[in-house]
């Protein structure tokens, strides 16, 4: 019995195929369209081979930020997080609020390690807190 391809390889035959077969035939806004396009399918990939270890890592981050792991889902603790945030609970100057900076900082780095690359080398070559992340 022959296997389907998985979801990685479809999409990797899809980004060459329009990349290096359409991209090259096309001019004005379609090229443009067509690139719009491939950067989307190359940042679904992205996203999806680093899902489960970008969540993973979240889910560890956000454990040290409360100071315990937790079973509950990804999004229940996302939502936990929003209502202690809105809640006050992280009062400037404490440890606490140099957690959630960790923690905010962190999470934002690895998305735009998947959605912006070019950004956060800029700024890790450049200034401001983040350039160390």
């Amino acid at each position: 019995m022959k296997r389907r391809p998985g979801a990685d390889a479809l999409l990797d035959a899809a980004l060459a195929t329009l990349q290096e077969d359409l991209l090259p035939t096309l001019t004005g806004r379609q090229k443009f369209l067509a690139a719009m396009i491939a950067r989307a399918v190359s940042v679904a990939r992205q996203d999806i081979a680093g899902a489960h270890e970008s969540a993973q890592a979240e889910r560890n981050s956000l454990a040290r930020l409360y100071g315990q792991p937790s079973d509950d889902d990804l999004a229940t603790l996302r939502k936990q997080l929003a209502t202690d945030i809105r809640a006050r609970k992280f009062k400037p100057g404490t440890p606490d609020e140099n957690k959630l900076i960790d923690h905010l900082v962190e999470t934002t780095a690895a998305e735009l390690r998947i959605t912006n690359t070019k950004y956060l080398a800029q700024r890790q070559r450049g200034r401001g807190a983040e350039s160390a992340v």
